[in-house]
């Protein structure tokens, strides 16, 4: 989830303590129909498996956007290392996000 703009882990994260912040899950981010780029992105390269992970890569990944990350997969990987994916998605997870990074 995002906490006034910056990602953190929503399962270390008590609730009570963002009275007056500004909080967003995946359940604000799209909608059927009109996917958020980045989750139309994840479903393109099938970024998900058993979708255990995805809300959490998802929101991450939209976050990753706002950051510095340099150009190569690499960069994407490291930023992205705090997710785990139990399916192993890893590349398609990171191609989702390359294409969202280049607009295509």
């Amino acid at each position: 989830m995002h906490v006034d703009g910056r990602r953190v882990n929503s399962c270390l994260t008590f609730a009570g303590a963002l009275t007056g912040r500004e909080v967003a899950t995946i359940e604000g981010l799209g909608e059927p129909g009109n996917l958020h780029p980045m989750q139309a992105a994840f479903v393109e390269h099938d970024g998900y498996q058993c979708g255990y992970c995805t809300s959490g890569q998802i929101m991450s990944a939209v976050a990753l956007m706002k950051e510095p990350c340099g150009p190569s997969d690499a960069d994407v990987r490291e930023l992205m290392s705090g997710n785990i994916c139990r399916c192993g998605a890893y590349q398609n997870i990171v191609a989702a996000i390359q294409q969202v990074r280049q607009g295509t």
